[in-house]
């Protein structure tokens, strides 16, 4: 038995569907990881786009094929998976800065590892966040969660749809709420080292035959890591709740995006 070939309609749907689930799959933390294989990237976003298109197409208008409106609705679908994967994003750099921040303070930035996903250098701490980001986003099944999002989102935003200014009042927001989860996030660390260095620097005036720079290095370095040891379950626990915030954010910008 053969089966039924595709009309012009299911094609240019297909291609769209799958620019979204592909592009969302290679930005979002994790799944879009450099060490993972680019085959395995590929399948999943073919598989993806198998199982989401029969659920997509009955709710998509009519898409014209002229190339420049067609084009256009390309770049939207890129653009949407984008600002969906940027707002997992946020975190993880809020996490990674909190940790570099962290590091910068104990007087550790000179201890630098590589860093495979960015192929450039980083800090201990930050390198040691950023593991734990990944295996806090694993433990709340915020990838479960995306995939999720991404069914959803072909029937709150279908492509060629059109878009609303109002959605991206909900990125600003993210990204403010990135640097204030950074603040909270090193607040422990940096709070007891400027009362350490504080207490130094009056030593010093006070006795000025203490050498301040050799005490101090040893001292912030074990006092940090101490304090930063005691504040790990908040640590995990502010990230745990962030990951799990996305459960609403991500609905919220999708309908803001579409006017609703």
């Amino acid at each position: 038995m053969l089966l039924p070939m595709p009309d012009e309609q299911d094609i240019l749907l297909a291609i769209l569907v799958f620019l979204r689930v592909s592009l969302l799959m290679m930005l979002l933390p994790v799944l879009g990881h450099k060490l993972i294989p680019a085959p395995a990237k590929a399948g999943l976003s073919g598989m993806l786009t198998i199982l989401i298109f029969p659920i997509v197409s009955p709710n998509v208008p009519i898409i014209q094929a002229e190339p420049v409106i067609y084009i256009l609705f390309a770049v939207q679908e890129m653009l949407l998976a984008g600002a969906l994967a940027m707002l997992a994003q946020l975190i993880f750099t809020a996490v990674q800065f909190a940790g570099q921040m962290m590091s910068l303070q104990m007087g550790m930035a000179m201890a630098n590892v590589f860093d495979p996903a960015t192929s450039a250098q980083g800090a201990i701490i930050g390198q040691f966040a950023g593991v734990l980001a990944i295996l806090m986003w694993l433990a709340s099944g915020a990838h479960h969660l995306f995939i999720l999002t991404l069914i959803e989102s072909f029937t709150i935003l279908p492509p060629g749809s059109d878009w609303s200014f109002q959605g991206w009042s909900t990125i600003n927001d993210a990204a403010a709420a990135m640097f204030e989860l950074a603040v909270r996030l090193m607040a422990p660390v940096l709070l007891l080292l400027f009362f350490v260095y504080v207490a130094l620097g009056l030593i010093a005036r006070a006795v000025p035959q203490v050498q301040v720079f050799f005490v101090s290095f040893p001292l912030s370095v074990g006092l940090g890591l101490f304090i930063f040891s005691l504040s790990l379950p908040a640590f995990m626990s502010l990230m745990m709740d962030n990951f799990a915030a996305l459960g609403q954010s991500l609905p919220l910008f999708l309908r803001h995006l579409s006017g609703a």
